[in-house]
């Protein structure tokens, strides 16, 4: 179960925060530092760690790409981003 506050409560607004994110400035590509100086304070560890762990979490669930030039979404998390906003 998920407590809002908690730990895992807290990686799963970073992921959300994330996603939007970078799902909202495709077709850019972001590399991580500006995914990390967009969403937090770059020179702060503990921010740069949040949007880190966000990115892999949502590349082992296949809704990121990461590549050497930057964190791209899949396709997959474009269509579900697509369709949870036309259902809002």
């Amino acid at each position: 179960m998920h407590v809002k506050g908690s730990p895992a409560g807290e990686d799963l607004r970073d992921e959300r925060a994330v996603l939007v994110h970078v799902v909202e400035v495709h077709p850019a590509t972001l590399k991580l530092s500006d995914l990390t100086r967009e969403l937090g304070d770059p020179e702060d560890f503990s921010e740069r760690d949040r949007i880190e762990r966000a990115v892999r979490e949502l590349t082992k669930g296949g809704l990121l790409f990461r590549a050497e030039c930057g964190v791209l979404p899949t396709r997959a998390a474009l269509r579900a981003y697509e369709l949870l906003i036309e259902a809002a």
